[in-house]
């Protein structure tokens, strides 16, 4: 579980958001108004946005690519005229807009299993550690594979 909880408001940019989370190397993040967590997003809310706003994926696929694939494996660069109409989308609107407001989280007491079955359920990646009403940690996808790889040792 990470203690240290990357956080972001509900009145960011999203192009903002966009560049927190590629220069965290994170795919999402809570939202968090004053002390109170309102919602979580990530970038398959960013892609939302981009694809329901007629932009299409190959809008998307322009923004997030920086260039560090492999040689072979650089996506077919879209058009300049949607690569350009994404940014608009993402500077004109706040992360309020887009974040799941349904927030899912557990309490530091319960176990890892419940952890896993809600991501499996929900269709989620990560999952708030809340108690007393606040933020005490995350628990991503990526952390459970850390735990059943260390079982293996």
């Amino acid at each position: 579980m990470a203690h240290q909880i990357f956080t972001v408001s509900p009145d960011l940019k999203v192009v903002d958001l966009e560049q927190e989370l590629y220069a965290n190397r994170i795919t999402g993040a809570p939202v968090v108004d004053g002390r109170e967590v309102v919602g979580v997003v990530s970038r398959s809310d960013i892609d939302r946005l981009v694809v329901h706003q007629g932009s299409g994926p190959a809008a998307t696929a322009s923004f997030y690519w920086q260039g560090d694939l492999p040689a072979g494996d650089e996506p077919a660069a879209p058009e300049e005229p949607a690569s350009t109409a994404a940014v608009e989308i993402l500077q004109d609107t706040l992360v309020r807009e887009i974040m799941t407001t349904g927030v899912i989280s557990v309490s530091p007491e319960d176990p890892i299993s419940r952890v896993a079955r809600l991501m499996h359920d929900r269709r989620i990646h990560r999952v708030l550690v809340v108690e007393n009403g606040e933020l005490q940690g995350l628990i991503s996808s990526i952390d459970l594979v850390g735990v059943l790889a260390s079982a293996e040792s």
